[in-house]
Formats: structure tokens, sequence, C-alpha cells
């Protein structure tokens, strides 16, 4: 027995509706494919940054606003690797850094009193360094064709300390206390 044309018609509608209600037009161009696996992206720690100096294609890397760090491929939003920076830490920080260095293969994140740097490819911990105090600054310095370093303030007992580290290494090359 053959079903009656309208049991057909209103199936095929009911199929289609989940599909044609899946996007609204307020969710459009809105950054929501890995907000499950990192967090909400931060504006100021997010970035497109090449893996390796022989890469073609850029990765979307952000520290998130739960302290995730990951790198994201921009072409499908599949998350490449994360670190979870917040696990380390004894106490509740909220803030958080994260900076590249134009032409290398590593990306520099600090959390509280500890900086560390990861292989922009695979999210390896390359070297850590924990300094005194709070980390309340991060930037990097980089020279074309020659090694970038790094440069952290940090804040301890109302002292001011900048640190200046070899990006290759972690090693430090000067410090300063500042009153």
């Amino acid at each position: 027995m053959r079903p009656p044309s309208w049991a057909l018609l209103f199936s095929f509608c009911c199929t289609l509706t989940p599909l044609v209600v899946s996007v609204f037009a307020d969710e459009a161009y809105r950054i929501d494919y890995h907000h499950l696996l990192l967090g909400s992206p931060q504006r100021n720690t997010t970035f497109f940054h090449r893996p390796s100096a022989t890469s073609k294609a850029s990765l979307l890397y952000t520290l998130s606003d739960k302290l995730v760090l990951g790198a994201v491929n921009p072409k499908d939003g599949a998350v490449i690797w994360r670190q979870w920076l917040k696990e380390d830490q004894k106490e509740n920080y909220d803030k958080g850094y994260l900076k590249a260095l134009d032409g290398e293969d590593i990306v520099v994140s600090a959390v509280g009193n500890t900086v560390n740097a990861w292989d922009a490819a695979d999210g390896k911990l390359v070297w850590q360094w924990a300094g005194e105090g709070v980390v309340r600054g991060l930037e990097v310095l980089g020279i074309e064709g020659v090694k970038g370093d790094v440069i952290v303030a940090t804040e301890d007992a109302g002292k001011n300390i900048v640190t200046r580290l070899e990006a290759s290494s972690g090693s430090v090359v000067w410090f300063t206390k500042v009153a």
C-alpha cells in the first residue's frame, strides 16, 4: 500500500526544518567553533603565526579566558594543540600573556610568575622560567636574521623587576630592579 502524497510531503518538510533553523542571522560570523575546548579567546592574546619558517600556512594562536593556550587551524576550526596554563599555578590568576617571535618556531606565554615557551607546531614545552613576583608584562624583541629575546616585567612586594630572557633557551641575559 502506498502512503498518501500529503504524508510524504509532510515528512519531507519535517526533515528540512532542522537544516533551516540551524544558523540564525545573529549567529553568523561569531567565533564559536573552539569554545568547548579552549574557552573564549582574548583579543589581545589572539594572533596568526607561522609554526615554522618553512611553513606556508599560519595557525591561529590564542590564550582564552580560562587560561588555555591553543593553536587552531583557521581553515576548519580544528584545535591542533592546547595547553592548560592554570594547572601549574598555586594561586588563582585571571590574566595571561601570549606573544610570538617573527621567524621563530616558538610562542611565549606568561601566567602568574611563570613564563613558558612552546613549540608552535606541536605545543611541546621548550623552556620554562619562574621569576620573582607576578608577571605584569611580556614582550618579544626580534630583529630579522638575529635570534630574539623575551622581556618580562614582574612585580614583587611593590618592587618592579625587568628581566631579559634568551628566546631559544630561556636563560637570563640581564635583569634590573626598579623601586
